[in-house]
């Protein structure tokens, strides 16, 4: 199976291989790596996962420690799914399965490619499964006031805001020294002190100092809403600054940023239509939260690695 494929496949059913036991010859191979109330995760499958991230063997730690716990997550809200009786819809896992297959079928041989990653398909049935069973669990829980509530909290992110922002970049390498961005900061700084006095103007000072490709054009980046191309940090920066009003100069891998925004325009979109971004959040918010609560009432034990 090519990278690519292996990549789309693993990513559609949630990267999540190691639950499903592997056959009985390797089973009978690998040492325990955990066990989660009674549930036996090993080497084999923490391994297996760790290989769709191009890493082989448990001679990478930190990669193998972090594979087993993200197993361990993914076990204890295995069972606690079940535990509730809440199962994946029929008729997702249903178009969920058709979608993997097709993909398998770009291999040519969709068996041989299960085999590649020692599954059978009634383990990646299991596999689809879980993220499935999980969305339908937020769903029951989730009230309508909390969606309201979290879309008042965090409308301009969600409804479609848009802001029109321009910048003043300064370029510095990844391994700048704290002293050599302090001094670019500075420098930011001292420039936003300028603006306003004397006639002069934000693109003013972009043009001039500016070491972005906008500089031409007044430090113009564009116009965005919260979520699409732009880099999160600058989207994160540009919707925590006033209309008309500088950001603190801030740092990010590219160098230096002051920004401006020379405009808002509001959003049209409701909290019916943030609907599907608002449960992502709790998504991954109550999967959070009741990892660590079923942590800390189950019982857990780790192997010593060799």
């Amino acid at each position: 199976m090519n990278e690519l494929t292996t990549t789309v496949l693993l990513a559609f059913i949630g990267l999540s291989i190691g639950i499903a036991q592997p056959t009985t010859a390797f089973a009978q191979q690998s040492r325990p790596a955990a066990e989660v109330n009674g549930k036996v995760i090993t080497e084999y499958q923490v391994n297996e996962a760790m290989k769709t991230l191009g890493v082989y063997g448990n001679d990478n730690r930190e990669t193998f420690e972090r594979m087993r716990e993200r197993l361990v997550e993914r076990t204890l809200i295995d069972q606690f799914l079940k535990s509730r009786g809440i199962t994946a819809p029929k008729l997702l896992v249903e178009r969920r399965m058709n979608h993997v297959e097709k993909i398998l079928a770009q291999e040519g041989d969709p068996d041989q490619a299960l085999e590649n990653l020692h599954l059978t398909r009634e383990q990646l049935r299991k596999e689809i499964s879980l993220p499935l069973a999980w969305q339908r669990y937020v769903r029951q829980v989730l009230t309508d006031g909390q969606i309201s509530e979290y879309f008042q909290q965090h409308q301009q992110e969600l409804d479609g805001t848009k802001r029109t922002v321009s910048q003043i970049f300064l370029k510095l390498p990844r391994d700048a020294s704290e002293s050599e961005v302090e001094v670019a900061l500075r420098k930011l700084r001292n420039s936003s002190q300028t603006v306003g006095k004397n006639g002069v103007s934000f693109a003013d000072v972009a043009r001039r100092m500016s070491e972005a490709p906008t500089a031409k054009q007044g430090g113009l980046i564009g116009t965005f809403a919260f979520t699409g191309q732009m880099p999160k940090q600058i989207v994160e920066v540009a919707f925590q600054t006033p209309e008309g009003e500088m950001s603190e100069p801030f740092r990010s891998v590219y160098g230096v940023h002051l920004l401006k925004v020379d405009k808002v325009i509001p959003g049209q979109l409701t909290p019916e239509d943030a609907r599907p971004q608002i449960l992502e959040h709790f998504d991954k918010q109550l999967w959070q939260e009741t990892v660590k609560r079923l942590k800390a009432e189950g019982n857990i034990s780790y192997s010593e690695l060799p």
